[in-house]
């Protein structure tokens, strides 16, 4: 059975990840509760990522909401991250943990959505080997880079207008249209337009996301890459995302050997 961590980083946080907890233990799922965080014990979060064994994360914070994050960059696990409200009704948290860089992704949940984070976490642990791609637009950069990625990792993915009950599937949407609640794993990428990329619209992403799994605006390559890291549950893409990984951090050592002064 696989293994659920649930990472959070304030008992403060437990009105949030009591729910959790309630949820998979009602489903017998296997999970570790633990309390550590980014901010204020770094070394404990780097002790528990890797010293426990698991294939999913949930991970909470509030504020800066940093611990989701900086857990995406140390594991090749996939990572639930729930923002919890404090300031601004959770929306700090929530960007914060939504608006990762490509290439270390974080599937955000709506404030304080215990039951969406626990349900997919455990969905994550089923055996799935292909994701479904629903889109209007094909030539959408975002879309495209998407499928430039899972043909780089060699996933079979394909077309379709709904999701599928037995895929990871990944929908882009605009935010001026509904989106309705589905019981299948499905994956948000949010596409915004240039002339509506204001702070306004992020108000747009606060409500639109009381359901599902998100990533951030226009980030094809983070809901991909999330994609295959839950297809990874057997390990058949792990080599592959080591390999991207490293790519990653030497482009950064490159870029900073060639502007230090």
């Amino acid at each position: 059975m696989g293994k659920i961590l649930v990472l959070f980083a304030s008992k403060s946080d437990k009105v949030v990840y009591d729910r959790i907890v309630k949820i998979l233990k009602k489903n017998n799922a296997n999970f570790e509760l633990r309390i550590a965080s980014a901010h204020k014990s770094p070394d404990d979060v780097d002790e528990i990522i890797n010293a426990l064994k698991y294939d999913v994360v949930v991970s909470g914070a509030g504020l800066s909401a940093a611990l989701p994050g900086v857990i995406a960059s140390k594991t090749l696990k996939p990572v639930i991250g729930v923002p919890v409200n404090s300031n601004y009704q959770g929306l700090d948290s929530l960007l914060t943990i939504a608006q990762m860089p490509p290439g270390i992704p974080v599937l955000a949940v709506g404030v304080d959505n215990a039951e969406i984070a626990a349900t997919s976490a455990m969905r994550f642990l089923k055996n799935y080997s292909t994701v479904t791609i629903i889109s209007d637009d094909k030539d959408n950069i975002a879309v495209k880079k998407a499928v430039e990625l899972l043909n780089e990792f060699g996933v079979v993915f394909g077309f379709r207008d709904k999701p599928k009950n037995d895929s990871v599937n990944l929908e882009f949407a605009y935010f001026d249209e509904p989106v309705e609640d589905n019981e299948s794993l499905l994956i948000y990428c949010p596409l915004v337009l240039d002339y509506e990329n204001s702070a306004e619209s992020s108000l747009n992403f606060l409500k639109h996301s009381s359901h599902g799994l998100w990533v951030g605006l226009n980030n094809g390559i983070n809901a991909a890459l999330a994609c295959v890291e839950i297809l990874n549950m057997n390990d058949k893409f792990t080599q592959k995302l080591i390999r991207y990984r490293k790519t990653m951090r030497e482009k950064l050592k490159a870029d900073d050997t060639t502007i230090r002064r």
